[in-house]
């Protein structure tokens, strides 16, 4: 098989590399073999003799092999240095015949070892260091005989050397397939931290323009001389905080998703009401662009599934924000189509785009964390380079996938397949907004501002706001007044909110009518787990928007109490 020249040359540089680590155990060996042998042979000068052309063969190799070389004078002089070395071998049957044939026979082997340890990333420079001494091995079969040992012992010599060589042989490809692997990990990790360091720096300019945007919108704002003016301050501020979230969220489901944290949910969802109200969110942005996005094939779809309709919805969502982004004119369409198997649906959602398209090397870089097809794309649209690797891993979360066709000028295709159940419509429950009338809220959060936030959002629905600073305060404002709703933030120092919980549904007993929410920023399957066994009905994912902590609360009101579950 013909190498490419790249790869003769890092093959030609691995061997030199080697061969210079290698220098002062080579030269070591050889001074304790003239040390150990000379004075038992009765041959120091013979022995002085080998070793100054070992050493200087040595030394002329280190000199010649400094510049980059062929491989056939780089081999070559690999070839000689093993002839050299493994000559020393010969010495011991001159000196004591047959028996020294013995000793002769153990140098070579270690010079084969040797040539082991020294070439686990070329296979021609082990077979050049491993011919040498296999090849005397060989010889010493046949000079047993000439000095009179029997043929058993030439044989038994003859034997040992084919022995030694696919031992050697064996050894080398289990430790070269070691070393290539160690090699290639290591080439991943450091493509992997070149690119987690550039998503760092990404990341962190991303994070800068929504804080910009925030303390500037303050200031401006407090000294805005109109309403309207300071509107405009308060709707950009808006705006820096729903793109601090988005990143917030990518980087958080990464996080959940590389640790095999990541769960879904199975809940009854309209899903043609899902596609529409998903468009309907991005034809304003469409608009804009002078794109038209439409809808095809959703009135042969299932209307009701059994499913995860937000991890549904967050897939299609990365998938339009993308074909929107990266489509400059004509039109985005979303083609819906789905089988049937029995109770099991299969869906398929197809988002075709007339946008520039990709190479075959950027679309490899799709779906890879922490990279972007081109490096453009973060200093043109922002992002993180995170959505299309959360999405296929969510979309394998929910049986299905996410994969990609694209041609260079013509457009891409993404498709979204995913796995859910039949479903009906459920029931109808009674309007919560009127529930929202009158109520009494207590509010456990250890920061001031969430604590803040959370007034500006319950402020215009409850009858009576209580907030609270900590458990123990919390517990003490639910002693001393009856509410109907309590929010309780996790990690609270001290008493923390399911300890808070405890008490509270201790003493309330099981027919209480107050609602016990959860405020976390971990929505694991553990800690959910954790509050239902407590009895808390509810939870509220933060960062916390209006929208979410009202759905949260018509949730929990709309349902009988959860009661603790045994331990």
């Amino acid at each position: 098989m013909s190498r490419s020249p790249e790869r003769e040359a890092q093959e030609i540089a691995d061997v030199v590399a080697e061969r210079r680590r290698s220098l002062w155990i080579r030269l070591t060996f050889g001074a304790a073999i003239v040390v150990i042998f000379a004075p038992l042979a009765n041959a120091v000068a013979l022995c002085l003799s080998w070793f100054a052309v070992y050493s200087a063969l040595q030394v002329l190799e280190a000199l010649y092999l400094r510049r980059p070389r062929s491989a056939l004078t780089t081999f070559a002089f690999l070839n000689l240095n093993a002839w050299v070395y493994s000559s020393i071998a010969l010495l011991a049957p001159i000196v004591d015949g047959a028996w020294g044939v013995t000793i002769g026979v153990c140098l070579l082997s270690c010079s084969a070892a040797f040539a082991v340890l020294s070439t686990f990333g070329s296979f021609r420079a082990f077979l050049v260091g491993l011919i040498p001494p296999i090849a005397l091995m060989v010889a010493m079969s046949a000079l047993c005989l000439v000095l009179g040992a029997e043929p058993r012992h030439a044989f038994g010599v003859l034997a040992a050397a084919l022995l030694v060589g696919v031992g050697c042989l064996l050894i080398w490809r289990r430790a070269g397939a070691a070393f290539r692997a160690e090699r290639r990990a290591r080439a991943r990790a450091e493509a992997a931290d070149a690119a987690k360091s550039a998503f760092v720096a990404m990341v962190s300019h991303e994070l800068r323009t929504p804080i910009s945007a925030i303390l500037a919108g303050a200031a401006e704002g407090a000294r805005a001389p109109t309403e309207a003016a300071r509107m405009a301050q308060m709707e950009m501020i808006a705006d820096a905080g729903r793109m601090m979230r988005v990143l917030l969220n990518d980087l958080l489901d990464l996080s959940k998703l590389e640790a095999g944290r990541m769960t879904v949910e199975s809940t009854p969802f309209e899903f043609r009401r899902l596609l529409s109200d998903t468009l309907r969110f991005w034809r304003p942005a469409a608009r804009r662009k002078g794109l038209r996005l439409r809808l095809q094939g959703a009135a042969a779809a299932p209307r009701w599934l059994q499913g995860d309709p937000t991890r549904v919805r967050q897939v299609l969502n990365n998938l339009l924000s993308n074909a929107v982004k990266f489509t400059e004119a004509g039109a985005v369409t979303v083609t819906v189509s789905a089988q049937q198997a029995g109770p099991t649906w299969t869906v398929k959602l197809e988002i075709t785009d007339t946008g520039a398209g990709m190479s075959a090397e950027q679309a490899s870089l799709l779906f890879q964390p922490y990279a972007q097809a081109d490096g453009s794309v973060a200093r043109t649209h922002g992002g993180t380079g995170l959505g299309l690797a959360i999405s296929r891993e969510l979309a394998r979360l929910l049986g299905g996938d996410v994969a990609a066709a694209s041609d260079k000028g013509v457009g891409s295709t993404f498709t979204f397949t995913f796995v859910a159940q039949a479903a009906d419509a459920p029931p109808r429950r009674g309007a919560a907004t009127s529930e929202f009338e009158g109520l009494r809220i207590l509010v456990a959060d250890d920061h001031a501002v969430n604590r803040r936030a959370f007034e500006l959002m319950l402020a215009p629905i409850a009858e009576r706001l209580v907030l609270a600073e900590d458990g123990l305060a919390a517990l003490a404002a639910a002693e001393a007044e009856p509410f109907d709703v309590v929010l309780l933030d996790l990690n609270m120092p001290g008493l923390n909110g399911a300890e808070v919980a405890e008490q509270l549904i201790a003493g309330l007993g099981p027919e209480r009518f107050t609602r016990i929410l959860a405020l976390t920023g971990s929505g694991s399957v553990a800690v959910r787990a954790a509050c239902e066994t407590i009895g808390m009905d509810g939870f509220v994912e933060k960062p916390v928007d209006a929208h979410g902590l009202y759905a949260a609360l018509e949730a929990a009101l709309g349902a009988p109490p959860r009661k603790p579950m045994a331990a």
